[in-house]
């Protein structure tokens, strides 16, 4: 239910830099007066659309993944590594989140140049992304090691080693 919500409103975000971009031009070029707003309003767009893209691909497992020699390697060690990479993007996670809040907060007073809105729209999407990537990693590691201690595959999405 999450995806979908995500995958809607990052649709709706793109349909609606899409549509800034698609006015600024034929403003721009047809009728010879430029759109002030519409920097402004593409970079917010585009910033929330790369941010949220960037939770939903991890949430997917859409990531680029390369697990070439980890499916070589018996269940148990496979597992821990699993455990390690969550605990890497965690890490990451946390790094946004704690980083992108000061950031917030360091620019908190200041305001765009033409819609005069705060700053803190354009930078609350990476501690919020960050946070999210942070909750998903810890949630996804815990229920590595809960299928690990079952004697489960700690990733549902590694397949047996190839036989060649």
């Amino acid at each position: 239910m999450i995806n979908r919500i995500l995958e809607a409103l990052i649709a709706a975000f793109l349909v609606a830099a899409v549509g800034v971009a698609f006015a600024a031009v034929v403003y721009r070029y047809a009728l010879g007066s430029a759109l002030s707003w519409s920097f402004e309003v593409s970079l917010a767009l585009l910033t929330y659309i790369t941010f949220l893209g960037a939770y939903l691909a991890l949430r997917k497992g859409a990531h680029l993944r390369v697990d070439l020699l980890v499916t070589r390697l018996p269940r148990l060690p496979r597992g821990l590594v699993f455990v390690a990479n969550q605990v890497v993007i965690g890490l990451i996670g946390w790094i946004m989140a704690w980083h992108g809040g000061r950031q917030v907060l360091r620019f908190a007073d200041q305001t765009t140049t033409v819609l005069e809105i705060s700053t803190t729209w354009y930078y609350a999407a990476v501690p919020v992304a960050g946070a999210l990537i942070l909750l998903d990693a810890a949630i996804s590691g815990l229920r590595g090691l809960m299928r690990l201690a079952s004697g489960e595959e700690a990733d549902p999405g590694t397949a047996d080693p190839v036989e060649i």
